[in-house]
């Protein structure tokens, strides 16, 4: 467990599943993170999802409140790559949870877990271009966008670019050392 003024970043638990639902099956929650069409998902699909979430590759966690434990959302350090170093960032929180701060401290945890204790050299993550509140946290956070893929997904009637941004271990050391926690 990682531990922030606020929030935690613990083990996904089977009791997390029908939150989980909740937004995943909410599509204009879940919809600014994912490809997927707009399809219902049901228990048995997000228990093989929860399964699946323990893969070598993949560090999958539950960002909840320190004081009840309340599922706030989830995040994800995934295709970790040990040789090069590397991984991609993902993140989504519930309706409830956007807005109140959570994300910058769920991503210092996720940093500091990549950087200092994976010893990763680089972190990436993709952003759709409608996403701006996202791109605007990611970028006070340090990340650069590396590049746009144009038009690259079909989502509510059009297609939409998404951002490629990446944020380097040293950078990340440097804008902690400037911006006090």
């Amino acid at each position: 467990m990682y531990l922030g003024p606020r929030i935690q970043l613990r083990a996904l638990d089977p009791l997390d599943l029908p939150r989980i639902l909740s937004y995943v099956n909410d599509y204009e929650t879940y919809s600014p993170f994912t490809e997927s069409p707009p399809l219902p998902k049901s228990a048995a699909f997000q228990a093989r999802w929860l399964e699946g979430a323990l893969r070598p590759n993949l560090l999958t966690f539950a960002i909840a409140l320190n004081e009840t434990g309340t599922l706030l959302g989830t995040c994800q350090l995934r295709d970790i790559q040990p040789q090069r170093a590397n991984a991609f960032l993902s993140i989504i929180f519930l309706k409830e949870a956007q807005g109140k701060g959570y994300g910058k401290e769920a991503l210092t945890l996720l940093l500091d877990l990549a950087f200092q204790e994976l010893n990763l050299h680089k972190v990436s993550l993709q952003v759709y271009e409608t996403n701006t509140a996202a791109q605007a946290l990611y970028e006070k956070m340090g990340f650069q966008k590396d590049g746009t893929f144009k038009k690259h997904v079909y989502r509510k009637g059009r297609y939409e670019a998404q951002h490629l941004f990446s944020l380097l271990d040293r950078e990340y050391a440097s804008k902690q050392r400037q911006v006090p926690s």
